[in-house]
């Protein structure tokens, strides 16, 4: 069943965003210190084939900053509640000027971050962590990497994601594949709310995902848009209510 829509607007139960701004947040913070643990203990060679990007660049992918942009979560509300599929960042381009060089009325000018390797493969670890913790507790003693918050915040937003579509097959699972020249990475295809846009610019149709700011591993907005069959969205104005 499709939803039409008469403005670029989407609107949001206050409960939803409550719950979108308080999950992102956790999210975030297990993105980072397993970003971390990699560094730390990956040797140089795996870290350039897995990853690809120094450290002191990708740690501030996830992290985000005001001045080179924002951390861009992508979350769909699928029949299960907010699930969150990766992440992206929205940068600024080198060529843009700072601001207390910026003529008057020049805008900054952001491109997207979307690396398989820097998103997809952070997931599908954060993932095989979460099953071999789930699997092995018993017998792991002391402290675990993943606390039990992180373990019921994987569970609660994550996808599952492998390197390997086995797993996902061998569950009877429809799957996305993400890839690049080098990396292939298998995630669980969850629905996404099929949404019709009429509106000046034409008609949109396609799947309604949510987009969620992040600053600073601190809650920024939303930024909900419309995703057609080719890839190509368009965003729209959160509304709430």
């Amino acid at each position: 069943m499709k939803t039409t829509l008469f403005s670029r607007e989407i609107t949001y139960g206050k409960k939803d965003v409550a719950e979108l701004e308080a999950a992102s947040i956790k999210v975030q913070l297990i993105y980072d210190k397993t970003l971390f643990m990699l560094h730390s203990h990956l040797p140089k060679s795996l870290w350039d084939a897995w990853i690809g990007v120094p450290y002191n660049i990708i740690s501030s992918l996830y992290k985000g900053d005001n001045d080179g942009g924002t951390v861009f979560q992508k979350w769909i509300q699928g029949p299960s509640g907010f699930k969150c599929i990766g992440c992206e960042r929205h940068c600024l381009e080198s060529t843009s000027p700072p601001a207390e060089i910026r003529p008057s009325g020049v805008q900054r000018k952001y491109k997207f971050h979307n690396g398989i390797r820097q998103s997809m493969v952070l997931q599908a670890v954060i993932w095989s962590m979460y099953e071999n913790t789930i699997l092995f507790e018993p017998f792991l003693g002391g402290e675990p990497f993943l606390t039990e918050e992180d373990l019921d915040t994987i569970s609660s937003y994550f996808v599952p994601t492998y390197l390997s579509q086995f797993p996902l097959l061998e569950r009877s699972k429809p799957c996305k594949e993400y890839k690049d020249q080098h990396i292939r990475v298998y995630q669980e295809w969850i629905s996404a709310p099929d949404v019709v846009l009429q509106w000046d610019g034409g008609l949109t149709e396609g799947r309604w995902m949510t987009g969620v700011y992040m600053d600073h591993a601190r809650f920024a907005g939303l930024g909900p848009y419309v995703k057609d069959a080719k890839g190509k969205r368009t965003y729209m104005q959160a509304f709430v209510q």
